[in-house]
Formats: structure tokens, sequence, C-alpha cells
């Protein structure tokens, strides 16, 4: 917790998530995020893409690993390049 001076009130404020969780279902969720990407990447044919199903984008790995490392960090997700396979303990 990290104690905050203001001429207000005195109160804590967390260090834990502060995002707001999606008003919608996750694949949808995901799918806005792929679109965004896609078009902040310039993927080629992005414009025809962004229009497909929620489901069908989701499901590609090709469009998913295009879209940018820091648009996935704008939204509350690690980047698939920092993803690194478990280990069995």
């Amino acid at each position: 917790m990290i104690a905050v001076a203001s001429p207000l009130e005195h109160r804590l404020i967390s260090r834990d998530f502060q995002g707001a969780l999606p008003a919608v279902e996750p694949v949808a969720f995901v799918a806005r995020i792929i679109r965004d990407g896609l078009e902040t990447a310039h993927y080629p044919e992005y414009t025809r893409l962004i229009a497909l199903s929620d489901a069908w984008l989701v499901q590609q790995i090709e469009l998913v690993t295009a879209v940018p490392d820091d648009v996935w960090i704008r939204n509350g997700f690690v980047p698939l390049g920092e993803w690194e396979p478990t280990h069995g303990v």
C-alpha cells in the first residue's frame, strides 16, 4: 500500500489490478484487441480481416501473433514474446 498525500483525505492506494474487467464476453474482448492490433500494425488486408467474426479471429494464431506487444500490454496482457514454456516440478 502507498500512502497518498491529499488535501481532501488521507487514504491508501493498492498496486493491485485497478483496471475494469471487460463488460463483454472473453472472446469478444480478445477479438477487439486483435482488431486494434491488426489496424495498428497495418497487417496486410486488415480491413477485410477485422470484419470477420470474433470466434474466427481469436482462433487464428497468425493474427494473434501479429498484434504488436504494446497493444497487448495496453490491454493488460503479457506479450506473447515473453511467454516461456512451463517446466514440470
